[in-house]
């Protein structure tokens, strides 16, 4: 073989591989347009989402200087019922309708607090609270140890609390 036969070969193969490299860009730029596409789809989601988590959140701080407690009820569950992982929604309802007398709808909340957050020790505490105004100290005290077992900050919350003092000794 000649030197020419050589640089034909080379020529060849290096022509190949510009056409695998073309072949590849195509594909890999096909693929960015569906994932810039999804992005911006993505991007459009959490905005609208920020948007409603944003409005239910200025709904439960609103809902603090209202005292008409069946106005601020409503406004509770408006929040809640549009975005339901509102920061202390559940628990301001929660607590909106202990200041009602309606322990059981109370507890529902808190629940529900707990469900969306159980990291969260607030909706434990909060729970211990609904139960304690029930009488059910058993209660009370099984939702504190839940709260210290998540964050156990929770005890020096409970301590401080004057509605927990007697059951914080418990614990």
């Amino acid at each position: 073989m000649h030197a020419t036969d050589y640089l034909t070969i080379l020529n060849i193969l290096v022509a190949f591989l510009g056409v695998v490299l073309v072949v590849f860009a195509f594909f890999e730029w096909r693929s960015l347009r569906v994932i810039k596409r999804d992005f911006i789809r993505l991007e459009s989601r959490l905005r609208a989402e920020n948007h409603t988590a944003m409005k239910a959140a200025h709904r439960v701080i609103t809902s603090y200087a209202i005292k008409d407690i069946d106005a601020r009820i409503a406004l509770l569950e408006s929040a809640v019922a549009e975005y339901p992982q509102a920061f202390n929604g559940y628990n301001a309802l929660g607590y909106a309708w202990l200041e009602k007398g309606e322990t059981a709808r109370a507890v529902d909340a808190f629940h529900r607090a707990i469900e969306l957050h159980p990291q969260d020790k607030a909706g434990y505490c909060d729970l211990a609270h609904a139960h304690l105004a029930a009488g059910q100290e058993h209660l009370a005290l099984r939702y504190l140890q839940q709260a210290v077992s998540v964050d156990a900050t929770a005890l020096h919350d409970i301590q401080q609390d004057a509605r927990l003092k007697e059951l914080a000794a418990r614990l």
